[in-house]
């Protein structure tokens, strides 16, 4: 339910997705007309539609599609024209029939991204917890290093080497 560029705020039917959001949409066109459900039955009479007031009381407070002739007739009697009108038409004719509005244009396709980055992470994060375990093994444990010497000569039992 957005407006479009067009009068001061009026609303756009073609930002609708569904049943509810065009009916929603024709109450802001209500609202931005300003006029009464009376207002709206005269003037859509004038142009040449029936509209009674009732009827268009009623098709706001529904969450359904309402008809056709009474969609043209509330946007005749809201004080747009005819061309608008159709533009109302073919809004509802859409969702009536299911069709999908026309698709914004696709953003320019990227680089793949990565499809398993959390494990990723975990798998760097355990790497990251294991060198430091292991660095803080080596530190504790460098101050009690001893000192072994290797010799061509074989030693005997109880013999100490120099």
């Amino acid at each position: 339910m957005t407006t479009s560029d067009s009068p001061a705020g009026l609303p756009d039917p073609a930002a609708a997705h569904t049943d509810a959001e065009f009916v929603a949409t024709l109450r802001l066109l209500k609202a931005w007309s300003g006029r009464s459900y009376r207002d709206i039955q005269s003037h859509a009479q004038r142009a040449g539609h029936h509209l009674p007031y009732s009827t268009a009381a009623g098709m706001l407070k529904r969450q359904t599609l309402p008809r056709q002739e009474a969609v043209t007739a509330f946007v005749v009697g809201c004080g747009l024209d005819e061309q608008a009108a159709a533009a109302w038409s073919t809004a509802r004719r859409r969702l009536d029939m299911d069709v999908p509005r026309q698709p914004d244009p696709e953003p320019e396709p990227g680089p793949p991204r990565p499809r398993h980055r959390p494990r990723l992470r975990r798998r760097a994060a355990f790497a990251a917890v294991a060198t430091m375990a292991a660095a803080l093994v080596i530190t504790v444990n460098g101050d009690q290093t001893e000192e072994v010497v290797l010799s061509d000569v074989p030693a005997r039992h109880g013999q100490v080497l120099d």
